[in-house]
């Protein structure tokens, strides 16, 4: 189970850092006005990244009590 932790836990990092990139390409293609929409997946992404990355170290440490 560890395993799928640390394989979802990239996942989202990976994930929040392609859309970061493709967001900001958007933004120089068009104005931000209308790319502002895409700043919102990494801000997502992120958020979903930290989750999974606090979570773990979570039960790693109760793991590392018992």
């Amino acid at each position: 189970m560890t395993q799928y932790h640390n394989i979802m836990e990239k996942f989202w990092l990976l994930i929040a850092v392609v859309s970061l990139a493709y967001a900001m390409y958007s933004a120089g293609q068009t104005s931000f006005e209308e790319s502002s929409t895409f700043f919102l997946f990494p801000v997502i992404a992120s958020v979903l990244f930290g989750l999974r990355y606090f979570m773990r170290k979570r039960f790693e440490k109760m793991r590392d009590e018992d």
